[in-house]
């Protein structure tokens, strides 16, 4: 499916890429005398500013995209039809301040000369300044003796990290790559080598994704964007295990050399869009919308995830915002012909991780961007857990499900795969995310309150959500449902109602609640726990100066009793257990909203949160 998505949508796009050239991300560009001396080495990088905290900014510079001759896809040196990696280019080394032309493998040295010999071969009858220029730079350029060379040095560590162009000093409209003669004379070679290709005794096969009589491709283009810096494969089959019939490599995959170059071009055109894709952990989710121009489906889709909180530039987190709020209240209002999608077009979501030197493909998934975004906008509604709670993006749902005292921990591509296709075909929720939540709730620390476990809208909205779409219904209210009688959701509300008691029993704010010491036994043994702490509320309560006060949380405590029949669960199950958190978490929501009318005044002011010692 994935392959021919991608054929079909680079069939679909306006100004592709030509046969026998690629995009290439440049950073720095070479202005070379006629001598082929380097005059200057110019930055072409474009700066943006990202907005950071305390209204503070960063600014980050972005290569600029040049289309030159197609790069190398072989593994170890191999030439390139003007080079941009300063290794073959200067044949130097950086290495703390210094450059230098020797190292343990060689590998300077023989890149170099790599990109001489073939470089030199190419250029030596193209008659064009910036070729004659490029020509001389290849044949006086020795690397011993530019080891002190100010324009390299000036470079410092993006010397060896950065990409090169070529261009003409005092002519800055002419580069190498645009040279009207050096495209003539390389639109030959590629002729020469379609004809070289005809002339061989290549077997015809039928193209799997084409459908035509085409010559297969043996070895697959890299994509460049996931994992290794120098690209992965899709698809690879270099094992003798994976040999059928007599055929090797890739020719078991039956892919036309014409279909690989169409798929491979897509994927790496939609790599190098921000717009298409966000990286979340190890996997890189891709999308595009089946049309030449999908901007408003992609930015829609993005904004629907809050923009997946994109760091890089928060100025997209606010416009998504902006257009989701836009066509949320135009549905309301009935408006569904003005809207900013195609409701029809056919879209794409794939999910992939980097596996050794190839590409893992987790999840793909397709419909109709009308039912995906009814979907999306179903799972914001599902694990909302108050009203007009903003949406919830995949960002913030990712650091709710790893420890936030880990920087190394992540969320399981597995979990991750199965999250996306339940959000996008609006099916249940994987146990494993239900799970998760709780076990970060019982175990995690908020250390900004100083409490020991940690309970948000975003977790509890989770687990609400979790429930609600494995039971197929409603169970778990936006709100405190009073007609719950759900022994799990019981229990957490009455866990509420006892920590309250002993908060406002203390003239004093307290630090260390029972939800800090018993929170996590309750949630899972409750027979254990609760006659316990229902016998130290009663001494709490005695403290209560209030008579009225006294008596509204002892009959909260009583009701709640009579509705678990006198008898506490000895063990809970993990639905259960999510249960428990939800009613605890709406429960003490409600004790601390001030529109409560059959609560009594309190005679002073108690803080939720406290910080002194108990």
């Amino acid at each position: 499916m994935l392959i021919k998505a991608l054929c079909d949508y680079s069939a679909l796009q306006e100004n592709k890429t030509p046969a026998g050239y690629c995009k290439q991300a440049i950073h720095f560009e070479i202005l070379l005398t006629p001598e082929g001396k380097i005059a200057a080495i110019n930055d072409m990088r474009v700066p943006r500013n990202i907005p950071l905290k305390n209204k503070k900014t960063k600014t980050v510079y972005d290569p600029v995209m040049e289309q030159l001759p197609v790069r190398t896809q072989k593994p170890g040196i191999d030439k390139n039809t003007i080079e941009h990696r300063p290794l073959y280019i200067f044949g130097l080394n950086y290495d703390k301040g210094t450059l230098t032309p020797t190292d343990a493998t060689n590998k300077a040295a023989k890149s170099h000369k790599c990109f001489c010999e073939w470089n030199e071969k190419f250029f030596d009858n193209i008659d064009s300044p910036i070729c004659k220029a490029y020509l001389n730079f290849i044949r006086t350029w020795e690397p011993e003796q530019e080891t002190q060379n100010p324009h390299l040095l000036a470079l410092g560590k993006e010397y060896s990290s950065s990409y090169y162009e070529f261009g003409l000093d005092g002519s800055p409209e002419i580069k190498l790559h645009n040279d009207s003669k050096f495209k003539a004379a390389y639109e030959d070679y590629l002729a020469q080598l379609s004809a070289d290709s005809d002339s061989d005794d290549t077997e015809l096969s039928t193209c799997s994704i084409l459908g035509e009589k085409l010559p297969q491709a043996r070895i697959h283009d890299k994509i460049k964007g996931i994992g290794s810096g120098t690209g992965s494969v899709l698809i690879c089959m270099k094992e003798k295990a994976f040999e059928s019939y007599g055929k090797k490599q890739s020719y078991n995959s039956n892919v036309s050399e014409k279909a690989m170059k169409m798929y491979t071009s897509a994927f790496n055109s939609l790599l190098a869009d921000r717009s298409h894709y966000k990286t979340f952990d190890d996997m890189t989710i891709v999308y595009f919308a089946m049309k030449k121009n999908d901007a408003e489906e992609c930015n829609m889709f993005a904004g629907m995830f809050s923009g997946f909180e994109d760091e890089l530039n928060k100025s997209v987190v606010t416009e998504a915002d902006r257009n989701i709020n836009t066509v949320m209240t135009q549905l309301k209002q009935g408006r569904t012909t003005d809207m900013p999608y195609d409701p029809n077009v056919e879209f794409y979501v794939a999910g992939f991780t980097p596996n050794s030197s190839r590409i893992s493909q987790k999840f793909i998934f397709h419909d109709k961007f009308g039912r995906i975004f009814d979907n999306v906008l179903k799972h914001q509604r599902d694990i909302a857990f108050t009203e007009g709670q903003r949406q919830v993006s995949i960002e913030r749902i990712k650091r709710e499900l790893i420890s936030p005292k880990s920087s190394k921990e992540k969320v399981p591509s597995p979990l991750t795969a199965a999250l996306f296709e339940a959000i996008l075909k609006g099916t249940r929720y994987p146990d494993e995310l239900l799970s998760t939540v709780i076990t970060r709730v019982k175990t995690d620390s908020d250390e900004e309150k100083n409490h020991f476990i940690k309970l948000n809208d975003t977790r509890a909205g989770l687990i609400k959500g979790c429930i609600n779409r494995k039971q197929n219904k409603e169970e778990i209210k936006m709100s405190l449902d009073l007609e719950n009688k759900n022994q799990a959701y019981l229990c957490g509300r009455l866990f509420a109602v006892l920590e309250k008691i002993q908060q406002d029993s203390s003239k004093a704010t307290i630090n260390t609640t029972i939800k800090d010491t018993y929170f996590s036994s309750a949630c899972s043994r409750p027979a254990t726990v609760f006659p316990k702490l229902y016998s130290l509320s009663q001494n709490h309560l005695k403290k209560f100066e209030n008579p009225k006060l006294r008596n509204y949380y002892n009959d909260k405590c009583l009701e709640i009793i009579d509705d678990l029949n006198g008898e506490f669960p000895q063990t809970l199950s993990n639905d259960d257990q999510g249960r428990f958190i939800v009613g605890y978490a709406q429960q003490y929501r409600d004790l601390y909203t001030k529109k409560s009318k059959d609560k009594p005044a309190e005679n002073s002011e108690v803080k939720p949160e406290a910080k002194s010692e108990e």
